[in-house]
């Protein structure tokens, strides 16, 4: 491979930490590799010497098989030392090339006992933990409540409702999860809440006051910049000149505050609260000159621009109230106490959760990553391990590192060297803040290494270098990649500036040209289209979006995409094509519905309501039943579904007839009046078989697997192919196999029983980060088009992508709770005085909301920036919008931080690129030419996509189903009648069961082998289960037939042959039976009473004194015997196998040849002799063919032994 210059440089440094800082499609990973190869080759390092981190574990996998691959090639090449290579080969595997997670749980696993956790632990499933932890927010603030302390009550009464503390637990749950990001979490929380009892010059010091002094530069900077568009819109040639001096003295005012803010903050407060506007200057109605003046420009300036210049200033007015500090400071210090009680329960909690887990012998990724540092890390500097692994790991790697935290950076500061780290990322590509990702690590070393233009100094340890050319996309997706990013990605709003520097160069060439798309569908068309109907006003704008994207991809079936691997163009299918949306909730519903319409296959990995589906909730509603009967929902539910089959008016009849009480009670007391000549008796049958399953049901309940008993249900209720039968059938019935799996994966953890299982199902379904998917019948590697989020879609690459929902509004709950934490500013709190009654801001709170919304806005740039490097060949970008003519004022005024700041989409920030200075006109002409500035821009009307929505002739279909009796279709009468009468050609094969016992072979004939194709072992009831105390009961005196030879033969088993097998020595061995808990203690007394003189016998008879003698005896030995079809039954097909299985009671050597034993517990008398002997015939002849097979001997003899008689009979 030809590797450029800046990817040969990486792969040849050594004796360096390298940051390479990888654009999209650079070929990172490629590079990575090569340098691992490289390494591994030339300076003869083996490859389990490496770490190499990766973010998720399909990525460790792809790197090892990579790793893999390269290798291979190297042999097959005889490329370096062949010896040292195949050696790497086989080291492979134990290399750790793994996510973070699984190293940490590598060194957990390693060092348990310095930890004195159970080395058993496994990885806590995350429901199960999610209940735990809430367990444990429930343990801790039930002892808060017991405690009552005098702090404790100041925070629940600041921060809960009237009559619920969610909002407290939810506070606590979120404050933990966040700490947990720190490398020493406990000791944060307790800095940060000390910090809240600040000083007033402590406060002038901090860096909320300079977050603060940097939010007021930026509005007053924006108050400047509204401003200036009026004065620009006043000089226009049909714009209100006289307003202009107005604006010039508004300007010198703002101007005046940001002076004041430099030089003193209390003299700033000041004016702010003195602001006073100068009053505009109007036009006279009968000036000649306002017949030039546009009035929607006048009109704007006037009472949109001055109106929201004055809004900043009256903000601040209201975030700063006093012209003092101190007020502000007392504000911040007076919920010290509230917050300190908030950090004792996060302690508590802290511990509490641990032990929990501990009780359970789980821990989760958390745990890992704090246990891994405790291990490597004593008092801050590198522990006896670490060192060990210094001196393991000659070369550390890093992959997606921009999404490392500050805890996984303590981890692998404690096991690096001076130079062997490698760490590979894009800042820009950075948008996993949710999780806690912190980018600042990756800029940080941005800032602080050398960037390396290949004359630096060989002694130079930390270096950059960057990888910016891009072998994926098209020239013209980058140019517009670039183009946007430069103009709205800053240090300030971005992390990162957007320059030259870092601009994506492409790298492959394209053989023709296509433009990105912009769509804008303007909702206001409305008015421009007649409709018959209102149907269209209720689109909403998922509908849609969704609608333009069908019409688009009908349109790209018809034509081509390049292939720059294969370097060949091909056309496009469904499976090159890709939805990308920012977030999904509302719309991945919409968009899958929209597609099964429009006949277009569709795959989307994602959704939520599975526990919200009708067949879901019917089926946890019986659990529920069979749980505890006595719930009137579920038992109302399940009555009225097809499960219990009963009509509204019979469930109306019994209520009726019993109004009072629950409606279990109703039901019991409407079967009892079988003398009532009122009462149904069809009815009460119906009831009784009903409660006798349920009954039935809960009985199996206690000793059953509940994915078992819940499938059994389906089978034996028929729900399943009920299910089947409805529309979305096959999904309804993934639905129901998905909750076995559940019930399966429940069992697998610390938790059991039904009860419980409820409980995790119901805690589910109320846990947001739980939402489960439901069922999938297609999959992504299918020829389908696929939706997915832009997080999903990272790492990976599409000939086509549809960006959707381009004016969705960005999110910002983050800034709304009343306790906000940063990692860097700590805990910000609202002011609430519970005995003022008064709740508002604090300075401290609003520094840390205001960096949070920073940060959350660059993240938001970076999610798209990962989204438009996605396509290869073609990038269509879809937003729709309510007014065209609201929305150009608003993109017009340009791009500056403010305005960026202030943008609420994609769209926005995309547009306000693209038309800055332009007004409506102007735009509605680069509209009608559909381009500009290289970018294809378009304006999608109603028009345009209701055409493409699917429409049926209500009338027709109504004008058929009136004379539906008449209606006639040969061809479907002919297709009907041909699926009827299908005959299979292999009608015997289908009742040829593929495998048989020998039990069930014994008395085989054709009319029979149907039944036995179905034939499902029945469950057998070894012990009774008593309700009343709700055990089984053990000291059953009583067996059936069958019962009684399985026990013969577990002790016939067991028996040691060497010893005196004598009465005495026999209950000797049967009391050890029991001791070792073979045998239950009614079991051996039954054996004993019945039993042990026919046992003494056979030992004593002819037959068991030439087994004692045999110097090779094997008992219960199981036998599978394939057998064809034909062999069985004259009449069956020839190429039918059947499994005959077995198992031979005994057999043993006599000379060169064998015998068989089989032992027969049946009650006979001597005239049924030759009866046994034909019964039993053909099945010792199955023992005689599968022993000769497997013992290569031949069967010289085979004996039954009929206990009943004492005897054994030659057969």
């Amino acid at each position: 491979m030809d590797w450029t210059q800046q990817q040969q440089r990486i792969i040849d440094l050594r004796n360096s930490n390298i940051l390479v800082s990888a654009a999209a499609g650079s070929g990172k990973t490629a590079v990575l590799v090569e340098r691992i190869i490289n390494i591994v080759k030339n300076e003869s390092v083996d490859i389990d010497k490496f770490l190499v981190v990766t973010f998720t574990n399909a990525a460790a996998a792809g790197m090892k098989q990579k790793i893999q691959k390269a290798l291979v090639k190297a042999a097959q090449e005889e490329d370096g030392n062949l010896r040292h290579i195949r050696r790497q080969l086989n080291l492979l595997n134990k290399a750790q090339i793994t996510t973070l997670h699984s190293f940490c749980l590598y060194v957990v696993r390693k060092n348990f006992h310095l930890l004195g956790i159970d080395p058993d632990f496994r990885i806590g499933d995350n429901s199960e933990l999610s209940i735990l932890l809430q367990e444990s927010i429930d343990e801790v603030l039930e002892r808060a409540y017991t405690d009552g302390s005098e702090d404790f009550r100041a925070l629940v009464e600041a921060f809960t409702k009237n009559r619920e503390d969610d909002d407290l637990s939810t506070i606590i749950s979120k404050t933990y999860k966040f700490i947990l990001s720190f490398p020493d979490p406990l000791i944060w929380l307790e800095n940060s809440v000390d910090y809240i009892n600040i000083t007033e010059e402590e406060f002038k010091k901090s860096l909320w006051f300079k977050e603060i002094d940097e939010y007021v530069k930026m509005q007053l900077d924006g108050a400047k910049e509204i401003i200036n568009v009026g004065i620009k819109i006043c000089e226009e040639p049909d714009g209100p000149i006289l307003y202009k001096n107005t604006l010039i003295k508004d300007m010198a005012l703002v101007e005046e505050m940001l002076c004041l803010l430099k030089s003193d903050f209390i003299s700033f407060v000041d004016a702010i609260h003195s602001f006073k506007a100068p009053t505009l200057k109007g036009y006279r109605k009968d000036d000649p000159e306002l017949l030039r003046v546009n009035e929607g420009k006048l009109t704007e300036i006037k009472e949109k621009l001055r109106g929201e210049y004055k809004d900043i200033i009256n903000g601040l007015k209201k975030l700063f109230p006093y012209n003092t500090l101190d007020k502000y400071v007392e504000e911040i210090s007076y919920m010290y106490t509230s917050i300190a009680a908030l950090k004792d329960l996060i302690v508590d909690l802290y511990d509490t959760y641990k032990c929990k887990k501990l009780e359970n012998g789980i821990v989760d990724f958390n745990d890992l990553e704090h246990y891994a540092l405790e291990i490597l890390r004593n008092n801050d500097e590198s522990s006896d391990i670490a060192k060990s692994y210094q001196d393991k790991f000659e070369y550390i790697f890093i992959d997606e590192y921009q999404d490392s935290n500050s805890i996984q950076e303590t981890i692998i500061a404690q096991i690096k060297r001076n130079d062997n780290l490698f760490m590979v990322g894009d800042v820009k590509q950075s948008i996993y803040r949710f999780r806690l990702a912190d980018p600042s690590i990756f800029n940080k070393k941005y800032t602080e290494y050398e960037h390396d233009n290949g004359n630096l100094k060989e002694d130079t340890v930390d270096r950059i270098v960057e990888l910016n050319k891009n072998f994926r996309s098209r020239k013209e997706i980058l140019a517009a990649t670039n183009y946007l990013f430069s103009n709205i990605m800053s240090k300030d709003i971005g992390e990162i500036d957007y320059k030259e520097n870092v601009y994506l160069n492409h790298g492959i060439e394209f053989p023709d040209e296509n433009p990105v798309e912009l769509n804008i569908i303007d909702r206001a068309s409305i008015n421009d289209y007649e409709y018959e109907d209102d149907e269209i006003e209720s689109l909403e704008a998922a509908e849609l979006e969704a609608l333009f994207a069908v019409k688009k991809i009908k349109e790209l079936l018809n034509q081509e995409t390049y292939d720059p691997k294969k370097e060949e163009l091909r056309n496009i299918t469904y499976k090159d094509i890709v939805i990308l949306l920012r977030s999904v909730k509302n719309w991945s519903n919409v968009f899958e519905e929209v597609f099964n319409r429009e006949g277009i296959p569709f795959y989307f990995d994602g959704g939520s309501g599975y526990y919200e589906t009708i067949e879901i909730q019917l089926i946890i509603n019986l659990l529920k039943l069979i749980d505890n009967i006595k719930q009137d929902i579920s038992l109302i539910s399940v009555m009225r579904s097809t499960i219990g089959n009963f009509t509204t008016e019979e469930l109306v009849e019994i209520r009726v007839k019993f109004p009072y009480g629950p409606y279990y009670d109703a039901c019991n007391q409407y079967k009892g009046c079988l003398d009532d000549i009122k009462i149904d008796k069809y009815l009460v049958n119906k009831l009784d078989n009903f409660f006798n399953k349920i009954y039935d049901w809960t009985t199996r309940s206690k000793y059953t697997h509940l994915n078992d008993l819940i499938w059994e249900i389906l089978m034996e209720t028929n729900y399943y192919d009920f299910v089947g039968s409805l529309p979305y059938g096959k999904i309804r019935q993934a639905n129901l196999r998905l909750l076995t799996d559940k019930a399966f994966d429940f069992e697998k953890t610390s938790m059991r029983g039904l009860f419980k299982f409820l409980r995790y199902i119901e805690k589910l379904s109320n846990i947001s980060e739980n939402k489960t998917r439901t069922a999938k019948t297609l999959g992504e590697n299918d020829n389908v088009v696929r939706l997915m989020t832009i997080h999903t879609s990272k790492g990976l690459e599409f000939p086509v992508v549809i960006l959707c929902g381009l004016n969705k509004k960005f999110n910002i709950q983050d800034v709304t709770p009343k306790i906000l934490m940063h990692k860097e500013y700590g805990i910000g709190t609202k002011y609430v005085n519970v005995e003022k009654r008064v709740e508002y801001q604090t300075l401290s709170r609003k520094a840390i909301g205001n960096k949070i919304t920073l940060e959350n806005l660059s993240e938001e740039m970076r999610v798209l920036y990962v989204a438009m490097t996605r396509a290869i060949d073609r990038f269509i970008m879809v937003g729709s919008i309510s007014s065209l003519d609201t929305k150009i004022k608003k993109w017009r005024r340009g791009h500056s931080k403010y305005f960026i700041y202030k943008g609420s989409s994609y769209l926005d920030w995309i547009c306000s690129c693209l038309f800055e200075g332009i007004n409506l006109e102007g735009l509605n002409d680069i509209l009608a030419k559909g381009q500009y500035k290289d970018w294809n821009v378009n304006r999608v009307a109603y028009s345009d996509i209701i055409k493409e929505k699917s429409k049926v002739d209500q009338k027709d279909i109504i004008e058929k189903l009136k004379d539906l009796e008449n209606y006639s279709n040969k061809n479907i009468y002919d297709e009907v009648e041909r699926r009827l009468n299908f005959k299979y050609n292999y009608d015997k094969s289908v009742n040829t069961p593929t495998k048989l016992s020998v039990t069930e072979s014994k008395s085989l004939d054709l009319d029979k082998f149907e039944s036995l194709r179905y034939n499902i072992p029945s469950l057998s009831n070894l012990f009774e289960y008593d309700e009343k105390n709700r055990k089984f009961k053990l000291d059953k005196m009583e067996y059936s037939g069958t019962q009684i030879g399985t026990l013969i033969h577990l002790v016939m088993e067991n028996i040691d042959i060497k010893g005196k097998l004598d009465k005495s020595d026999l209950i000797g061995q049967l009391e050890n039976l029991m001791s070792k808990n073979i045998l239950t203690q009614a079991e051996e007394r039954f054996i004993i009473n019945r039993y042990l003189d026919k046992i003494e016998a056979f030992y004593n008879s002819k037959i068991g004194i030439r087994m004692r003698k045999s110097y090779f005896i094997k008992r219960e030995v199981p036998f599978v015997l394939k057998k064809k079809a034909s062999e069985m039954i004259n009449n069956l097909d020839e190429c039918d196998d059947i499994l005959i299985q077995g198992i031979i009671d005994c057999y043993f050597y006599e000379g060169d040849d064998v015998v068989i034993i089989d032992y027969k517990t049946d009650t006979i008398n001597d005239s049924q002799i030759e009866d046994i002997k034909s019964k039993y015939r053909g099945q010792i002849a199955l023992y005689k063919e599968a022993l000769e097979k497997i013992e290569k001997k031949r069967v010289k003899e085979a004996y039954l032994y009929l206990m009943s008689l004492g005897k054994e009979i030659e057969i």
